[in-house]
Order: structure tokens, then C-alpha cells, then sequence
């Protein structure tokens, strides 16, 4: 038998779910996005109360020192499965570089307040604290997920499509922690 066959790794596999009875499915479709200055914690992610003190889309910043309020925009997204560069190693071995996932998120309300959102943010994009969520689960964790915004207006041909504000998003990293959506 080949030597590098025999060889023990002592990664142990993490705890799975596997029930026939309770399959414990999630519907797709992020339909919220939640953004912010990035640094700007919660303290606690899942807490109702503290969601509320921080959300606001008309808050300005009250003072230097102070946390940023937390904006929020409805829209239509889904996240696929992250770009990997395999790189092959020594033993024929391969790693993996750090996850890399972009996403497109469409805000159908192209109101002049959304209108002057876009026309503020940087051309080249901007990076901010986000959070994600679909009608049942939230993701980003305390410190939110640190993703590069780029909001780009688009004006179909249709008369009977809607103008919309494609944001683009993007992050490198693991897939973020998750909870029920209290938000939504």
C-alpha cells in the first residue's frame, strides 16, 4: 500500500443534523440588507431592542465617537457558491485561497432618497458593515460582514419593467454566522 495512504489526519469533522422527521429547510431569496459604518458592532446580533436603537434611514451621524445608524434597503439577491483558486501543494496536496463571494442585490425603490444614496457612494465602491437576510434568517453576526458596495441605477427598455438600483456586493471569507430573522 502507497505510504501517503496510510496516514491519519487529525482533523475530526464537526457535528452534523440529520433528521428524516424534521428536515429543518429555509426558503431562499434575500430580500434585506442592513448596512453601516464598518466597526460599528452590535453588541448583541440577536437582540430585538438593540436592532431598533440602531436602525434608522434618516439618523445622521450624531457625534464623532458615537456608532453609526444602521440603514436599511429591501431588494431582491441570492448568494451562490464562492470563488476557490485550488493550488496544488507538495504530497499531492491542494489548498484552497480564501473564499471569495459576489452578489448582485436589486432595490426596486428608486426613490430620489435612494437616487442620492447611489449618486454618494464612490464609483470604485466603498466597504461597510452588512448584514443579510431573507424572510426567515439573518447573517453577519456581531460585527456584521465587511463587503465592498458598488450601486450602479439601471433603466430597462421596457415600459413594463421597473428602474431599479443594482447594488453589487462583495466579501472574502468564511460564510457568516446565521440566526432566525426577528427583522423581517
Amino acid at each position: 500500500m502507497h505510504p501517503l495512504l496510510l496516514q491519519i489526519c487529525s482533523t475530526v469533522l464537526p457535528q452534523t443534523s440529520s433528521d428524516l422527521c424534521d428536515i429543518n429547510a429555509f426558503f431562499g431569496e434575500l430580500n434585506q440588507l442592513y448596512i453601516t459604518r464598518y466597526g460599528d458592532s452590535l453588541t448583541n446580533w440577536k437582540d430585538p431592542e438593540e436592532w431598533a436603537d440602531r436602525r434608522s434611514n434618516t439618523t445622521t451621524l450624531p457625534s464623532i465617537g458615537t456608532l453609526a445608524p444602521i440603514r436599511t434597503l429591501f431588494g431582491i439577491g441570492g448568494l451562490q457558491a464562492p470563488e476557490r483558486t485550488e493550488i496544488v501543494v507538495s504530497r499531492r496536496r491542494s489548498v484552497f485561497t480564501t473564499p471569495k463571494y459576489t452578489f448582485t442585490f436589486n432595490v426596486e425603490d428608486t426613490s430620489d432618497v435612494n437616487m442620492a444614496f447611489n449618486n454618494a457612494l464612490p464609483i470604485g465602491g466603498q466597504q461597510y458593515a452588512a448584514w443579510i437576510g431573507t424572510e426567515e434568517r439573518l447573517f453577519g453576526g456581531n460585527d456584521g460582514i465587511l463587503m465592498t458596495l458598488i450601486s450602479d441605477p439601471i433603466i430597462p427598455e421596457s415600459p413594463d419593467e421597473l428602474m431599479k438600483l443594482q447594488l453589487t456586493l462583495s466579501f472574502k471569507g468564511t460564510f457568516p454566522l446565521v440566526t432566525d430573522n426577528f427583522l423581517s
